[in-house]
């Protein structure tokens, strides 16, 4: 077992439980539910409090204040709780708040790669291996999936979904859900192009790529309603696993999805 290094200002509560091998420097404030993993590293002045779990190998840089109250003028007490994974990167100022609703999780994934002065909000779901720009805020019961990535500065409405490998460009407002593999920009931002570098970088081949291209225009650039053009790509491709989770997310949207206003 490793001792932690802890600078002699930090204030840990009691009851807080920090992992073996982590560095906490200067002034850094740590609640009594707050759990920390192993070999992570905090910055100076880092805050961490409410039922906030925290995995291993994770950095914090400084004035991140991660775990507090949501910010819903509709939370009515109880026990709310903020999870985060491992090898999380969280950088200067970025706030991340428990849920609203009593039992609720605000959940982050692994391998996330938070900028600084980003936001995410109560309930939000995370997945694994994220990346937000600088200054992209998440409202409430957003949901952003495996390998995504948003552009600085961008805004996303609550309950809003951003499928897996989609890029969101820099400055954008998103209202509506993006689909998997696709990029999406604009104000209000709409679904452009696939995400072709993304899906390339994440090992898909061009054969597969190619498909997501044709599905892509079937959905987005023809002239098809979207229940048409669902049962056309399903009987077109019934086993091809990018395509199911295209028509998965398709079925789960509830904000509609952001295609573009001819369409």
């Amino acid at each position: 077992m490793s001792i932690s290094s802890i600078h002699k200002t930090v204030i840990i509560a009691d009851g807080a439980i920090i992992g073996d091998n982590c560095t906490i420097g200067p002034y850094c404030i740590i609640g009594e539910h707050v759990r920390v993993g192993e070999n992570c590293k905090l910055h100076s002045h880092v805050v961490l409090d409410g039922h906030l779990t925290i995995g291993d190998n994770c950095e914090l840089y400084s004035f991140c204040c991660l775990g507090k109250q949501t910010q819903d003028l509709k939370f009515k007490g109880g026990t709310t709780y903020v999870k985060i994974g491992n090898n999380n990167i969280i950088r200067e100022y970025v706030t991340i708040n428990s849920s609203t609703g009593a039992g609720n999780i605000t959940r982050i994934g692994n391998n996330c790669f938070i900028q600084s002065y980003c936001h995410i909000a109560h309930e939000c779901r995370l997945g694994n291996n994220i990346i937000m720009s600088s200054g992209a805020m998440l409202s409430g019961h957003t949901e952003v999936d495996d390998n995504a990535i948003i552009g600085g500065y961008t805004g996303v409405v609550q309950f809003v979904k951003i499928g897996k490998m989609a890029m969101i460009g820099g400055y954008s407002k998103l209202t509506h859900d993006v689909l998997p593999f696709t990029i999406a920009d604009g104000i209000p931002a709409e679904m452009r192009v696939i995400n072709k570098i993304g899906m390339e970088r994440n090992g898909k081949s061009k054969e597969r790529i190619k498909i997501v291209s044709e599905v892509f225009k079937t959905i987005v650039r023809s002239t098809l309603t979207l229940e048409s053009a669902t049962k056309e790509i399903q009987e077109k491709y019934p086993d091809n696993p990018e395509i199911n989770e295209i028509i998965d997310f398709i079925s789960k949207s509830s904000c509609g999805l952001a295609r573009p206003k001819s369409i």
